[in-house]
């Protein structure tokens, strides 16, 4: 039986499916403890808003587990895979390294764990700057990874709050706050993430 048909399809039989244990065995082993505590309660939480939501809760964790799995890589690393997958990065990537990580993650998800569902491949590939097109399972993605429970930033109360009653309201308030953060310190802003705000405006008013 697939995980998402399940009774109430806990964390624990999500994260006891042999798929979830084998990315778990790997990030546990890539990732420092305090980024994979992150990415469990990321999960935690998506798993939460995809119930709520009413989105498939299996792809929801898929996509969860993996969103950080290539955050262990360096500056150097970062690019080097760039360079071997052929990815063309724009301006802004090319000055950020940080944003690597989600493209990457989306090569590894699907070379490293067969992961073919381009809902999954779509959620882990916009989780950090998100995207105005994103469906829900990616909304969720987006919004668990800013305001899961060990988060402590300015906005994380607010889009908490809004998460489980007005999902677009939060993803709004995400791209509103990432914007904050960035001008704040003087770095380039991915137009994606200025797109999201943008296409969500309505959404806040």
């Amino acid at each position: 039986m697939a995980p998402n048909k399940l009774p109430l399809c806990s964390k624990t039989v999500l994260r006891a499916h042999p798929k979830s244990v084998e990315i778990q065995a790997y990030l546990s082993v890539k990732l420092t403890a305090k980024r994979y505590h992150h990415v469990l309660s990321v999960q935690e939480m998506a798993i939460e808003l995809a119930r709520c939501h009413g989105v498939d809760i299996w792809k929801t964790s898929l996509a969860a587990l993996l969103h950080d799995c290539a955050k262990w890589m360096n500056r150097e690393e970062l690019f080097s895979a760039a360079a071997r997958y052929e990815l063309q990065l724009d301006p802004v990537e090319q000055r950020t390294p940080a944003l690597l990580h989600a493209l990457i993650g989306v090569k590894l998800a699907e070379e490293q764990f067969a992961v073919a569902d381009l809902e999954v491949l779509e959620a882990i590939r916009c989780h950090t700057t998100g995207s105005p097109l994103m469906g829900t399972i990616a909304r969720v993605l987006y919004v668990a990874d800013f305001a899961e429970p060990t988060r402590t930033h300015e906005g994380v109360d607010v889009v908490r709050a809004l998460a489980y009653t007005h999902l677009p309201h939060a993803v709004h308030h995400v791209a509103r706050y990432k914007i904050q953060h960035l001008l704040e310190k003087r770095v380039m802003i991915h137009p994606d993430t200025l797109h999201t705000y943008n296409h969500t405006f309505a959404d806040a008013e």
